[in-house]
Protein backbone atom coordinates (compact mmCIF):
# COMPACT_ATOMS: atom_id res chain seq x y z
CA UNK A 1 0.00 0.00 0.00
CA UNK A 2 2.58 2.68 0.75
CA UNK A 3 4.13 1.73 -2.41
CA UNK A 4 1.52 3.64 -3.97
CA UNK A 5 2.83 6.97 -2.41
CA UNK A 6 4.84 9.25 -4.97
CA UNK A 7 8.27 9.46 -3.46
CA UNK A 8 7.97 5.69 -2.09
CA UNK A 9 10.54 4.15 -5.15
CA UNK A 10 13.14 7.10 -4.78
CA UNK A 11 13.29 6.04 -0.34
CA UNK A 12 16.63 3.98 0.20
CA UNK A 13 15.79 0.72 2.50
CA UNK A 14 16.42 2.73 5.38
CA UNK A 15 14.11 5.32 4.60
CA UNK A 16 11.41 2.77 3.60
CA UNK A 17 11.41 1.40 7.55
CA UNK A 18 11.24 4.66 8.60
CA UNK A 19 8.04 5.19 6.81
CA UNK A 20 6.57 1.79 6.56
CA UNK A 21 7.08 1.57 10.55
CA UNK A 22 5.89 5.53 10.98
CA UNK A 23 2.37 5.05 9.21
CA UNK A 24 -0.81 6.04 11.28
CA UNK A 25 -4.19 3.95 9.80
CA UNK A 26 -7.56 5.34 10.20
CA UNK A 27 -10.92 4.33 9.34
CA UNK A 28 -13.25 6.96 8.61
CA UNK A 29 -16.86 6.73 8.36
CA UNK A 30 -18.75 9.49 5.85
CA UNK A 31 -18.80 12.88 6.61
CA UNK A 32 -16.15 12.55 9.29
CA UNK A 33 -13.56 15.23 9.42
CA UNK A 34 -10.03 13.79 8.89
CA UNK A 35 -8.63 17.11 9.72
CA UNK A 36 -9.57 20.39 10.96
CA UNK A 37 -7.88 23.51 10.89
CA UNK A 38 -6.17 24.46 14.34
CA UNK A 39 -5.44 20.71 14.92
CA UNK A 40 -2.09 19.44 15.63
CA UNK A 41 -0.11 19.60 12.01
CA UNK A 42 -1.17 16.19 11.12
CA UNK A 43 1.57 15.18 8.07
CA UNK A 44 0.98 13.77 4.64
CA UNK A 45 -2.00 11.93 4.17
CA UNK A 46 -2.46 9.53 1.77
CA UNK A 47 -5.83 7.34 0.82
CA UNK A 48 -5.64 4.04 0.24
CA UNK A 49 -9.73 3.23 0.08
CA UNK A 50 -12.04 5.75 -0.37
CA UNK A 51 -12.20 9.75 -1.49
CA UNK A 52 -11.10 12.92 1.07
CA UNK A 53 -12.44 16.10 0.42
CA UNK A 54 -10.06 19.53 0.83
CA UNK A 55 -12.42 22.20 1.90
CA UNK A 56 -11.72 26.04 2.53
CA UNK A 57 -13.70 28.31 4.49
CA UNK A 58 -14.47 31.73 2.73
CA UNK A 59 -14.67 35.05 4.90
CA UNK A 60 -18.48 34.53 5.48
CA UNK A 61 -17.97 31.22 6.91
CA UNK A 62 -19.08 29.16 3.95
CA UNK A 63 -17.51 26.35 2.89
CA UNK A 64 -15.63 25.29 -0.49
CA UNK A 65 -14.09 21.93 -1.24
CA UNK A 66 -11.59 22.97 -3.29
CA UNK A 67 -10.28 19.56 -4.48
CA UNK A 68 -10.92 16.36 -3.85
CA UNK A 69 -7.96 13.26 -2.57
CA UNK A 70 -9.13 10.11 -4.75
CA UNK A 71 -8.38 6.86 -4.12
CA UNK A 72 -4.63 6.21 -4.35
CA UNK A 73 -3.37 9.30 -3.98
CA UNK A 74 -2.25 11.89 -1.49
CA UNK A 75 -2.95 15.36 0.38
CA UNK A 76 0.40 17.47 1.36
CA UNK A 77 -1.92 20.67 2.28
CA UNK A 78 -2.53 18.59 5.38
CA UNK A 79 1.20 19.32 6.07
CA UNK A 80 1.36 23.02 6.52
CA UNK A 81 4.08 23.00 9.47
CA UNK A 82 6.26 21.29 7.50
CA UNK A 83 5.63 23.72 4.19
CA UNK A 84 5.55 26.23 6.34
CA UNK A 85 4.14 28.78 3.44
CA UNK A 86 1.15 27.08 2.45
CA UNK A 87 -2.01 27.08 5.46
CA UNK A 88 -5.13 27.83 4.92
CA UNK A 89 -8.71 27.79 7.16
CA UNK A 90 -9.39 24.39 5.53
CA UNK A 91 -10.62 21.06 7.04
CA UNK A 92 -10.63 17.17 5.06
CA UNK A 93 -13.87 15.09 5.25
CA UNK A 94 -14.30 11.45 4.20
CA UNK A 95 -16.44 11.98 1.20
CA UNK A 96 -17.26 8.07 1.48
CA UNK A 97 -16.09 5.76 4.49
CA UNK A 98 -12.72 5.75 3.80
CA UNK A 99 -9.32 4.33 4.37
CA UNK A 100 -6.69 6.61 5.86
CA UNK A 101 -2.61 6.47 6.21
CA UNK A 102 -0.60 9.26 7.91
CA UNK A 103 2.75 9.89 8.10
CA UNK A 104 3.29 12.49 10.80
CA UNK A 105 4.46 15.93 9.55
CA UNK A 106 8.06 15.74 11.79
CA UNK A 107 8.72 12.03 9.64
CA UNK A 108 7.95 13.75 6.48
CA UNK A 109 9.87 16.49 7.78
CA UNK A 110 12.94 14.69 8.47
CA UNK A 111 12.63 12.53 4.75
CA UNK A 112 12.62 15.84 3.19
CA UNK A 113 15.99 17.13 4.58
CA UNK A 114 17.32 13.83 4.17
CA UNK A 115 15.85 13.14 0.59
CA UNK A 116 16.11 15.16 -2.16
CA UNK A 117 13.60 13.71 -4.37
CA UNK A 118 11.06 13.32 -1.33
CA UNK A 119 11.31 17.01 -0.94
CA UNK A 120 10.97 17.84 -4.89
CA UNK A 121 7.88 15.45 -5.02
CA UNK A 122 6.44 17.21 -1.89
CA UNK A 123 6.81 20.32 -3.65
CA UNK A 124 5.30 19.56 -6.50
CA UNK A 125 2.51 18.13 -5.45
CA UNK A 126 1.86 20.94 -3.04
CA UNK A 127 1.92 23.11 -5.92
CA UNK A 128 -0.75 21.24 -8.00
CA UNK A 129 -2.81 20.95 -5.12
CA UNK A 130 -2.63 24.99 -4.38
CA UNK A 131 -3.64 25.83 -8.46
CA UNK A 132 -6.82 23.61 -7.61
CA UNK A 133 -7.62 26.08 -4.88
CA UNK A 134 -6.53 29.17 -6.62
CA UNK A 135 -8.47 27.58 -9.60
CA UNK A 136 -11.34 27.28 -7.67
CA UNK A 137 -10.95 30.58 -5.86
CA UNK A 138 -10.85 32.04 -9.75
CA UNK A 139 -13.93 30.27 -10.84
CA UNK A 140 -15.92 32.09 -7.67
CA UNK A 141 -14.56 35.21 -8.19
CA UNK A 142 -14.53 35.48 -12.43
CA UNK A 143 -17.53 33.16 -13.55
CA UNK A 144 -21.34 33.16 -13.02
CA UNK A 145 -22.79 30.88 -11.09
CA UNK A 146 -24.07 29.60 -13.97
CA UNK A 147 -21.13 28.37 -15.79
CA UNK A 148 -19.56 27.28 -12.76
CA UNK A 149 -22.75 24.86 -11.99
CA UNK A 150 -22.47 23.88 -15.86
CA UNK A 151 -18.25 23.44 -15.33
CA UNK A 152 -18.56 21.12 -12.39
CA UNK A 153 -21.37 18.88 -13.70
CA UNK A 154 -19.24 18.79 -17.03
CA UNK A 155 -16.39 17.87 -14.89
CA UNK A 156 -18.10 15.30 -12.67
CA UNK A 157 -19.64 13.41 -15.53
CA UNK A 158 -16.63 12.78 -16.64
CA UNK A 159 -14.67 11.75 -13.53
CA UNK A 160 -17.16 9.50 -13.09
CA UNK A 161 -16.98 8.22 -16.19
CA UNK A 162 -21.17 8.47 -16.94
CA UNK A 163 -23.80 10.77 -17.20
CA UNK A 164 -25.28 10.12 -14.30
CA UNK A 165 -23.63 10.36 -11.17
CA UNK A 166 -24.58 10.78 -7.18
CA UNK A 167 -24.22 14.15 -5.66
CA UNK A 168 -26.44 15.78 -3.41
CA UNK A 169 -27.27 19.60 -3.66
CA UNK A 170 -25.29 20.67 -0.85
CA UNK A 171 -22.23 18.68 -2.40
CA UNK A 172 -22.51 20.69 -5.10
CA UNK A 173 -22.82 23.94 -3.14
CA UNK A 174 -19.93 23.10 -1.74
CA UNK A 175 -17.75 22.68 -5.17
CA UNK A 176 -18.96 25.81 -6.51
CA UNK A 177 -18.96 28.08 -3.89
CA UNK A 178 -23.11 28.67 -3.29
CA UNK A 179 -26.13 28.11 -1.21
CA UNK A 180 -28.04 24.68 -1.41
CA UNK A 181 -30.61 26.77 -2.14
CA UNK A 182 -29.38 28.92 -4.85
CA UNK A 183 -27.66 25.61 -6.04
CA UNK A 184 -31.43 23.49 -6.15
CA UNK A 185 -32.92 26.84 -7.82
CA UNK A 186 -30.98 27.03 -10.63
CA UNK A 187 -31.06 22.62 -11.43
CA UNK A 188 -34.83 22.68 -11.47
CA UNK A 189 -34.58 25.65 -14.44
CA UNK A 190 -31.69 23.64 -15.70
CA UNK A 191 -33.58 20.34 -15.30
CA UNK A 192 -37.21 22.54 -16.95
CA UNK A 193 -34.76 23.28 -19.89
CA UNK A 194 -33.79 19.86 -20.83
CA UNK A 195 -30.45 19.95 -19.43
CA UNK A 196 -30.33 17.38 -16.73
CA UNK A 197 -32.61 15.38 -14.96
CA UNK A 198 -32.39 15.12 -11.24
CA UNK A 199 -33.60 11.57 -8.98
CA UNK A 200 -32.54 11.73 -5.20
CA UNK A 201 -29.68 12.47 -4.55
CA UNK A 202 -28.38 12.00 -8.19
CA UNK A 203 -28.04 14.40 -11.01
CA UNK A 204 -28.02 12.85 -14.71
CA UNK A 205 -26.78 15.67 -17.53
CA UNK A 206 -28.77 14.76 -20.52
CA UNK A 207 -27.72 17.55 -22.89
CA UNK A 208 -24.05 18.12 -22.58
CA UNK A 209 -23.92 20.58 -25.56
CA UNK A 210 -26.30 22.97 -23.94
CA UNK A 211 -23.85 23.20 -21.10
CA UNK A 212 -20.87 23.61 -22.82
CA UNK A 213 -22.89 26.60 -24.96
CA UNK A 214 -23.10 28.03 -21.30
CA UNK A 215 -19.57 28.28 -21.26
CA UNK A 216 -18.85 30.53 -24.10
Amino acid sequence: MNQEISFYPFLSEEEKEMLDCSMQHLSCRKGQIVHRHGDSCVGLIFVPKGRLAFSILSEEGREITVFRVEKGASCILSAACVLQSLDFESHITAEVASEVAVLPAPVLSQLMNRNHDVERLVYKQAVLQYSSVLRTMQQIIFLSLEKRLATFLLEESKRQKGSSFSCTHEQIARYIGSSREVVTRMLNQFASRGIVSLGRCTVTVLDRDALEDLLV
